[in-house]
């Protein structure tokens, strides 16, 4: 029922009409895995996925080899080719882009392509030949790219790894050496793949950071449930090195891509993050000041990136991060040359999903022209016009997720009033400030007639809250104990109250929060 009404409440599509059914149905009783014309046969090559343990659709896959003459690594980034299977203007091609993007709700997903596409014709199975877009790019010992070529290809994916495999491969091999990391189902082959994967990645990542990318640390929440499938539990997910491998190497792929069809000088849809407003810069220089940290007058994403360094080695570390990512633009779909700010990268694009997100499609069908004729195009004004549909879509999307991982938290508190929870301050308002926790990802509002100890000011550019006779602070980033008081999941409401020994005593009377106005949602950039 929850996730019904967030489906409704968002108007999200939830079934298939019979004609895309029945195209994909078509595609599938065409397809043959032995017929392999027109393409290079990257087949018996040594090719992995590494995705989340529950994933269902795999559109990515890899392999790294180091050429014996000149040691330049050889990367190799094969993509599910979903263009092969939905021609333009057809039932699925007009579904696809009405959709947008796949939609990933807590225990179901509303893909963009039915599931025989998303989830078997197009999906890179392990074991099966699968029709790939392939980027091989060469890169020299140090990182730096030397070549690209691009194939229509077919792969057979040797091995399925979800990140936790490869997280205790690395560790094994690192603590113990390879041939300790050797096990029934991964030979010494793929340890040795896993770990220049591993090299080759962290020298990307080097490279990356030293051009400028920002690097916010906003994990995602993962809910955990009990045999009946209600919530028992949530956690951030974990983001180390297997994580990192796969998201250097598909930065690398669609850096890569951006830059061919620039330099063809086609029209295509870009993912563009703009660079921030240089007042809005200037507020988080002066937030920064005031947690201690030594800021230049002029802020640049160097200033931004060694603040961001320096920050995780210590306690306001949320703060630092929260604040930064309210001072940047959202990342969206557009063919203007505006570049990426977070990542640093002057050309960018989606190449490298597309299962479940159609910018991606159209990228793949560019550069499929391309490898055919010579030859690629693209119409400015209706890239536009498809770019903000597309962004509309993922903001839908992204907030209908949230939303119901919210209603089902709530509803898991609901039966818990009284939880102590340690949480972060992660928004400061004159009527109080929110909190999330840090053992469970929950946000809810500690209102500021609760707070009786004193009468609190609320500082804007400090992003705090202060009593005036005690000086107790309550600033953004701060970790404070508090207690579940008040749950309401038709309003998606949560109220805490500060643990206080006094009150605990019945020392200091506690006044039931005034009403609060509605909270406007943060917006985030990719």
């Amino acid at each position: 029922v929850d996730t019904l009404s967030i489906i409704r409440e968002y108007g999200l599509p939830d079934k298939f009409p019979e004609d895309v059914l029945e195209e994909a149905r078509a595609a599938a009783a065409a397809f043959r895995e032995d017929d392999l014309a027109g393409r290079t046969d990257f087949t018996g090559d040594l090719v992995i996925t590494i995705d989340p343990a529950d994933a269902r659709d795999f559109d990515d896959a890899v392999s790294l080899l180091i050429d014996p003459r000149s040691k330049h690594w050889q990367l190799a980034v094969h993509i599910a080719d979903v263009a092969h299977f939905c021609p333009p203007g057809g039932a699925l091609d007009k579904e696809a882009r009405k959709r947008g993007t796949s939609v990933y709700l807590p225990q179901r997903v509303l893909p963009m392509f039915p599931e025989i596409i998303s989830n078997s014709l197009a999906s890179l199975q392990q074991g099966r030949v699968r029709y790939v877009k392939s980027a091989l790019i060469d890169f020299t010992p140090a990182g730096q790219r030397t070549r690209v070529g691009f194939h229509d290809g077919a792969i057979r994916a040797r091995k399925r790894f979800n990140y936790d495999q490869v997280s205790q491969i690395l560790e094994v091999a690192e603590a113990h050496g390879a041939q300790r990391a050797v096990t029934a189902d991964v030979d010494e082959e793929l340890v040795a793949l896993l770990l220049r994967m591993r090299d080759l990645a962290m020298i990307l990542r080097k490279r990356r950071r030293k051009r400028g990318a920002l690097e916010l640390n906003m994990p995602e929440v993962e809910l955990e449930y009990d045999e009946q499938g209600r919530v028992s539990g949530a956690h951030f997910a974990k983001q180390d090195v297997s994580h990192q491998i796969i998201e250097e190497f598909m930065l690398a792929a669609n850096e890569a891509v951006a830059e061919h069809l620039a330099g063809l000088g086609v029209a295509f849809l870009r993912r563009v993050h703009p660079a921030p407003d240089p007042a809005k810069l200037e507020a988080f220089r002066d937030f920064a000041r005031g947690l201690g940290y030594k800021v230049e007058k002029t802020v640049d994403r160097f200033t931004l990136q060694r603040i961001l360094e320096q920050s995780a080695a210590r306690p306001d570390m949320h703060a630092v991060h929260y604040a930064l990512l309210r001072s940047l633009k959202q990342a969206v779909y557009s063919p203007d040359e505006e570049g990426h700010y977070a990542l640093a990268s002057e050309t960018y694009c989606h190449f490298t999903s597309p299962i479940r997100r159609y910018p991606d499609l159209t990228v793949h069908r560019q550069l499929g022209q391309w490898l055919l004729t010579g030859r690629a195009g693209g119409a400015e004004a209706e890239l536009h016009a498809l770019g903000q549909h597309c962004s509309k879509m993922e903001r839908r999307a992204d907030l209908a997720e949230r939303e119901l991982i919210k209603v089902k938290l709530l509803a898991y508190l609901e039966e818990r009033l009284g939880t102590e929870l340690e949480v972060i301050i992660t928004g400061v308002a004159d009527y109080g400030f929110f909190g999330q926790a840090e053992q469970f990802p929950v946000e809810g509002l500690v209102h500021v007639s609760t707070l009786s100890d004193d009468y609190y000011y609320h500082d804007e550019a400090a992003h705090s809250l202060t009593g005036r006779r005690t000086g107790r602070t309550y600033r953004l980033g701060d970790k404070v104990q508090v207690k579940v008081v008040r749950v309401d999941v038709q309003r998606r409401q949560l109220d805490f109250r500060v643990s206080d020994r006094r009150r605990e005593r019945g020392e200091v009377r506690e006044e039931p929060p005034r009403p609060r106005p509605g909270r406007r949602r943060h917006q985030e950039s990719e």
